[in-house]
């Protein structure tokens, strides 16, 4: 444990149940190792990290509490965050046509509210675009034709995340790591959360994938989304590297405030609120202002009205509002190379088992 947590039969039952849904997944090569931090409001109940970075000498080391991972789509929480925050400084409106920002995008249907909530009607596989120079790349973006109109259907997209980047940075004036460096991090005292990590950060960091197809190396410490590598490593969509207690404190900030929890220091108890609500409800899947609602592949048991987000590099936060529940699971599912999605059970597993022991009365 990495930390003494709150002990009662409930939580020893709880710490039991995820040690072993974790160690079977360890077993069945889901993952090499992984973090899991599960927290009430400030109360952390259980942190533990299992196994190692990887499955070769080489490389591998014991995953640590501290072990930074590559949070791939996690990154556009903290685009989406970044944005709500220049939308309560009245320098945006959720409104706002996306071309009024971006004037290369000839849609002028589109609104920031579409790209947050994925109903934009543009979808274009980005990594396809990975051998473009940057400028090409952008320009093939702006060009994505529209298959429906806005508002209509959700398609979840990583071009919608990269396009919120772009209008960060239109709208601050600074690079998309900056601004949010400067919006998010800073704010909330993140220790390790950023863009780019420097070379000497690299052993703290879990390798992702060994890419026989592209970079023909380890990629390790350098983002693994294709299209973010090719902007740069920065991008709205993917590219942030984090660990466990970085990202509890950055759910906290998430969390409604109540009667017993002041709001916390980034955005007004309506703006969450807001960012919360299902825009989609009418559609296939449930989306909030950044977040996805009610998602039972990762989320489990866990209520009507959690939200969540994870990553294609097998990261995942999931957030229960009622239960005032974060649960946070860090991985690197992709190694050593990419394969059909495993861990979102795993993640469903721990979130259920977090949930159920969490409830009032529970006894073990």
């Amino acid at each position: 444990m990495c930390t003494a947590p709150v002990t009662d039969a409930a939580h020893e039952h709880l710490e039991r149940q995820i040690a072993a849904i974790v160690a079977e997944a360890i077993a069945a090569r889901t993952f090499p190792g992984a973090v899991v931090l599960v927290a009430r409001d400030d109360q952390i109940l259980h942190f533990a990290a299992y196994g190692t970075t990887a499955y070769t000498a080489d490389v591998s080391q014991p995953v640590q509490c501290e072990t930074i991972y590559d949070i791939a789509s996690l990154t556009k929480v903290f685009t989406a965050t970044a944005v709500l925050r220049l939308y309560e400084a009245g320098r945006l409106q959720l409104t706002d046509p996306v071309a009024a920002h971006l004037q290369r995008l000839p849609h002028p249907a589109i609104t920031l509210l579409h790209l947050l909530t994925h109903t934009s009607g543009l979808n274009r596989q980005l990594s396809a675009l990975r051998d473009l120079p940057p400028e090409q790349l952008l320009t093939t973006i702006y060009e994505t034709p529209v298959l429906h109109a806005p508002g209509t259907a959700v398609a979840y997209t990583n071009i919608n995340a990269l396009l919120l980047g772009l209008v960060v940075e239109h709208v601050t004036g600074l690079s998309l790591d900056a601004a949010i460096n400067d919006l998010v991090v800073q704010p909330l005292g993140l220790r390790v959360t950023q863009f780019r990590p420097a070379a000497r950060a690299r052993p703290a960091i879990a390798p992702t994938e060994h890419d026989t197809q592209w970079r023909r190396r380890l990629v390790h410490g350098e983002v693994h989304d294709e299209s973010a590598y090719a902007l740069g490593g920065v991008a709205g969509h993917a590219g942030m590297f984090s660990d466990a207690i970085d990202l509890w404190h950055f759910c906290r900030a998430w969390l409604p405030p109540n009667d017993t929890v002041a709001a916390g220091p980034l955005l007004k108890p309506e703006t969450i609120a807001l960012a919360q609500h299902n825009h989609t409800a009418a559609l296939e899947k449930g989306c909030g202002l950044g977040w996805m609602i009610d998602r039972t592949n990762f989320m489990g048991d866990s209520p009507p009205g959690s939200y969540g987000h994870t990553g294609f590099t097998g990261p995942a936060v999931v957030l229960i509002p009622q239960s005032r529940l974060i649960v946070i699971v860090l991985n690197n599912r992709i190694y050593p190379e990419r394969r059909p999605p495993q861990h979102h059970a795993v993640i469903a597993a721990i979130t259920t088992a977090a949930y159920i022991a969490c409830q009032p009365g529970i006894r073990r």
